[in-house]
């Protein structure tokens, strides 16, 4: 007995010191306890909601035996608000933290560095960063910033991000950032919406002043998902690296090799599915190679396009485009891809096409008869060996032979379902709005609209139930999906009016919102003594949610300041889609439609796509349309615009004014349109476009009214008549043309130019 007693004596004490450097606490403390932290600790975080904590780690493990902080149990440890985390040591890992409903105050979500000191050979790994956002889209900033060297981000979930910064970059500021052989590998990078401007990238390796500089950085096995921040959704701006099989789904956007050279791009597969804007490869600079690739179904057009060699600056600066030379293509498969492209960019200033080009065993299959490829300069530094075309493509080309046995059949699921990131992190990227059902009824009165907007729920619908006036002493905060509606069985349209103490919008989207507005009337008028309505629908500069917008049937009136607008997205907002149509504007001092609050001249702008139908301008010192992008910024695909059977009627004649003005506006098509008595002192249409911009003006009558302005002139605008619309009663606000007017039946789809019923 006494043997036993001594015997457990001295293994307790053994066994406590074996233990010793397990143990479990608050993150709070964690700073502290990793000081004190040696060689094979492993230290686990309490479950918990851990906010506003800035941590500040510094570790020294050892290869065999790093000192491991981990989740006591994966996904519990949650990190909200104002929070971040700087990292350096050596051969530590953090494992299953989850950054969430905040945001960081200042610098990256996650470095790997500490003041001076970096990270070396050090891990994150089964961590997420979900949606963490400041409230205003005007900042910037990254959320993973990689230093030093040997360092490995893997298995985590990075998803959300909706401010300009690269999601996630590697630093190659200092010597010990060079040849750094960091893997960022298996981890699934998830939803990061259109931003309107440059800086979205996904992953960014150095930058254009360390392009000849050795990084070392694999990127391998990691799943790239609606990443549609900019073109660039992984940017390579140094030299020899490796991106190897990786799958980019559905991504708006390229793995651009855009500075740099003997880079590799190996097993990758590009699948776009057919959706807009879905590109591959482009390729700048010398030495790399490209192989083994799957390009499936992207639509994407020049600097979007399936693959991309570009023409290059002579002499050029370190930030623009070196020569692309001694490249070789080898062994990759372009299936359903709509534009191969060679010199593209080729302009006044890129003049320097591609040479030592090696075009080797690759495999061409479309079902459709566009050409192979299309080539923008002298292609002469070319060589094609053993290339596969099926049918139906005309091969005329040495190096190309038909193949008509080759499908495009493939087995996506592979790739569709490759398991990346947090291994306890379900995914929920479904953001489809969807109505709840839930109709609440307004009478008319005061401020009825604005208590049924407080008890509504995101997915309601606020029915109007009357035909009188709704009055508003405050803005309709919109910060969720909403349908306000008038009742289907009215005859008039219910109208709102202002008499506030202080001038507000009628409706002021924030974060968090999306908006359906049917069948109502927005008189700006007011009431006598009281402010007057600051315009009709407007968006809160700074918001940093992208949002909706629908406006159908509504009537817009008697907004009666210069700087007013009735529908208006300010500075340092987004919307990825506006719809306006059957909409009738009318009275204004202000402009009707405005998206040009980014005056900066780089790149941004306010809304993607712009669609306007069948609506009515009429007396208006403003313009109809003013949208913006300035600069000359190739990172972005938008504003894309569709006007389509509208009437202007006596817009904006100021000294140099424009009916519509559309500045940098890239893709646009305005058809079936009446101009009449408008922009008569400048331009009906004023475009300000680059010389790649698709614009198409077709099927427009201009009367009494000013020119269609454009930059190059070279918008090949067809089928422009100059009659006299003739109205059956534009008094009482009624534009349809009568039977016997010249511009009846005269649109592309036959119905009369203009409005139509």
């Amino acid at each position: 007995m006494l043997k036993s007693f001594i015997k457990l004596c001295w293994i307790f004490p053994l066994l406590a010191a074996c233990s010793q450097g397990n143990r479990t606490i608050d993150l709070n403390s964690l700073q502290s306890t990793l000081e004190k932290a040696g060689p094979g600790d492993t230290i686990y975080i309490k479950s918990g909601t851990y906010t506003n904590i800035q941590l500040q780690l510094e570790g020294y493990g050892k290869v065999e035996e790093p000192i491991v902080v981990m989740a006591q149990q994966p996904g519990s440890v949650f990190i909200e608000g104002v929070s971040n985390l700087r990292l350096c040591g050596e051969y530590v890992e953090i494992n299953g933290l989850h950054f969430r409903n905040g945001y960081t105050p200042k610098g990256a979500v996650i470095e790997f560095r500490n003041g001076e000191k970096v990270a070396n050979n050090c891990r994150i790994t089964d961590c997420v960063i979900d949606y963490f956002n400041p409230i205003d889209r005007g900042v910037s900033g990254s959320w993973i910033l990689l230093y030093g060297r040997n360092n490995r981000l893997d298995h985590n979930s990075i998803l959300g991000k909706l401010y300009a910064g690269v999601t996630l970059a590697v630093i190659l500021n200092g010597e010990g950032d060079r040849n750094n052989n960091h893997r960022i590998d298996h981890n699934y990078f998830g939803e990061r919406p259109i931003l309107g401007s440059n800086g979205g990238e996904t992953i960014r390796v150095g930058t254009s002043h360390h392009a000849f500089f050795s990084s070392n950085t694999v990127i391998e096995d990691n799943m790239f998902h609606h990443c549609n921040g900019e073109v660039e959704v992984v940017s390579i701006k140094s030299s020899d690296n490796i991106i190897r099989n990786n799958v980019f789904l559905e991504c708006r956007g390229i793995l651009a090799l855009r500075h740099g050279n003997r880079n590799l791009v190996e097993g990758n597969a590009f699948i776009g599915n057919g959706l807009p804007c879905t590109g591959g490869v482009r390729i700048v600079n010398e030495g790399h190679t490209i192989k083994g690739n799957l390009f499936y179904g992207l639509k994407g057009d020049r600097f979007f396009a399936a693959l991309g060699l570009m023409n290059a600056v002579p002499n050029s600066l370190p930030n623009r485009y070196h020569h692309v030379k001694d490249v070789t293509l080898e062994d990759n498969r372009f299936i359903n891809c709509d534009n191969i492209l060679f010199c593209v960019g080729k302009d006044n200033e890129r003049t320097l096409p591609p040479s030592n080009i090696s075009f080797i065993r690759n495999q061409f299959i479309s079902k459709s008869d566009k050409a192979l490829y299309q080539s923008f300069d002298d292609i002469s530094g070319f060589t094609f060996i053993d290339n596969v075309v099926n049918y139906p493509y005309t091969v005329t080309q040495r190096g190309f032979q038909n193949n008509t046995t080759l499908s495009d059949s493939i087995d996506l699921k592979p790739y569709m379902e490759k398991k990346n990131g947090a291994s306890w992190y379900t995914l929920s990227e479904n953001h489809e709005l969807v109505l709840t059902g839930n109709e609440i009824s307004v009478k008319a009165g005061q401020n009825t609209l604005l208590e049924a907007l407080n008890q509504a729920q995101s997915g309601d619908i606020l029915n109007l139930s009357e035909e009188g006036v709704y009055w508003l002493d405050n803005t309709l905060l919109i910060d969720k999906y909403i349908r306000i509606q008038a009742d289907s069985h009215l005859s008039k349209r219910p109208v709102l009016c202002f008499n506030g103490m202080s001038g507000k919008a009628f409706v002021t989207i924030v974060n968090g919102g999306n908006l359906e507005i049917q069948g109502l009337a927005f008189n700006g008028e007011g009431e006598a003594g009281k402010a007057l309505s600051e315009g009709g629908i407007t968006v809160k500069s700074g918001t940093i949610t992208p949002y909706l917008l629908t406006v159908d049937n509504c009537e817009f009136y008697n907004f009666n300041e210069s700087g007013l607008a009735a529908i208006r997205g300010e500075k340092s907002t987004f919307s990825p889609m506006v719809i306006i149509r059957n909409s009738f504007f009318h009275d204004m001092s202000g402009e009707a439609i405005n998206f040009a609050g980014e005056k900066d001249d780089k790149g941004k702008y306010n809304v993607e796509e712009l669609h306007v139908d069948n609506c009515i301008f009429y007396r208006l010192l403003g313009s109809a349309l003013n949208i913006y992008r300035g600069g000359n910024d190739e990172s972005t695909s938008g504003p894309l615009l569709t006007v389509d059977h509208c009437t202007i009627e006596n817009v904006d004649n100021k000294e140099q004014g424009s009916a519509m003005r559309l500045i940098g506006v890239q893709s646009a098509t305005v058809t079936n349109c009446s101009f009449a008595n408008s922009g008569k002192g400048g331009a009906s249409i004023r475009f300000n476009e680059m010389s790649w911009d698709k614009l198409s003006v077709s099927y427009i009558n201009l009367y009494n009214s000013g020119r269609i302005a454009s930059f190059w002139g070279k918008l090949g605008s067809k089928n422009i008549t100059n009659y006299r619309p003739e109205y059956v009663d534009a008094n009482t606000g009624n534009f349809y043309q009568i039977s016997t007017s010249p511009l009846s039946n005269k649109a592309s789809d036959k119905k009369d130019l203009g409005i139509t019923q």
